[in-house]
């Protein structure tokens, strides 16, 4: 008989949800057991089992490519997508909750709603700091929300106050799902462990973290990159994942000062 994975280990909210969602998939395709996953896939039964129980998230990258794995092309190319995106919206809104807290007022499931109302507080900012996550507040006359930044945690900048620019927003919001995979390091951490060519404060870093200040240089966020993936254990394909992330962020910075007006 086939051992049962259990239930999520997360508080029943947008975390518990998408576990249970990657659970269910499993489910739907067969019911394969971790080995026999494992065995298909390349990917170890640890990081199958983390990424359908938790209790850490697995990162962006991941989710995509185990949903995929469940679901080949040959059972649908549409079927496929709608997989993918309904385990992304999910994801995100559990990165959402874990890195910023629950929503109150929140009544429907992640998965009910459209990636354009996922869990944000209403009017508001988190802001990430070296002792834990705190409110900021954004100003309530600031002008309306431009559509292609609706849905993000990082469309106002209360430090500049402004709009962060959509290709702004795109680096923030990778940067953020680079830092959430990487175990969510303290800032602290991450300061006192970057090399002495290449300093950067904890106010810098929130500054990042926030979305509010973007990295002068691209080197310097890159041993940033690598120090916080230094903060847990990772498997050698997690760190084929990291490296890829890296890219993407590195090219997703430039395009943001570029976008910039000059």
């Amino acid at each position: 008989m086939k051992r049962r994975i259990g239930k999520p280990q997360a508080p029943k909210g947008p975390q518990y949800v998408f576990f249970e969602l990657m659970q269910r998939h499993v489910l739907n395709q067969g019911d394969k057991s971790l080995a026999t996953l494992s065995k298909e896939s390349g990917w170890s039964r640890q990081t199958w089992h983390k990424a359908l129980r938790g209790p850490e998230l697995p990162n962006r990258d991941l989710v995509k490519a185990l949903v995929e794995h469940l679901f080949p092309e040959q059972g649908g190319a549409d079927i496929r997508r709608r997989m993918v995106e309904e385990s992304l919206v999910a994801w995100t809104a559990a990165v959402a909750e874990r890195t910023f807290g629950m929503r109150t007022d929140q009544s429907e499931s992640p998965l009910d709603t459209p990636a354009a109302r996922l869990p944000v507080a209403e009017g508001a900012k988190p802001v990430v700091t070296a002792s834990g996550a705190e409110g900021q507040v954004r100003p309530s006359d600031a002008p309306a929300v431009p559509p292609e930044l609706e849905a993000s945690l990082f469309r106002w900048n209360p430090r500049k106050k402004r709009w962060n620019l959509p290709e702004e927003v795109r680096f923030f919001e990778l940067l953020r799902d680079y830092y959430v995979s990487a175990g969510q390091p303290p800032v602290r951490w991450i300061a006192e462990r970057m090399p002495k060519e290449a300093p950067v404060t904890r106010s810098t870093l929130s500054e990042w973290l926030n979305g509010t200040g973007l990295p002068s240089y691209s080197e310097r966020l890159q041993k940033a990159l690598e120090v916080m993936r230094q903060y847990r254990p990772v498997t050698d394909r997690e760190v084929e994942l990291a490296a890829a992330q890296q890219d993407r962020i590195g090219e997703a910075l430039t395009h943001a000062w570029h976008a910039r007006p000059h």
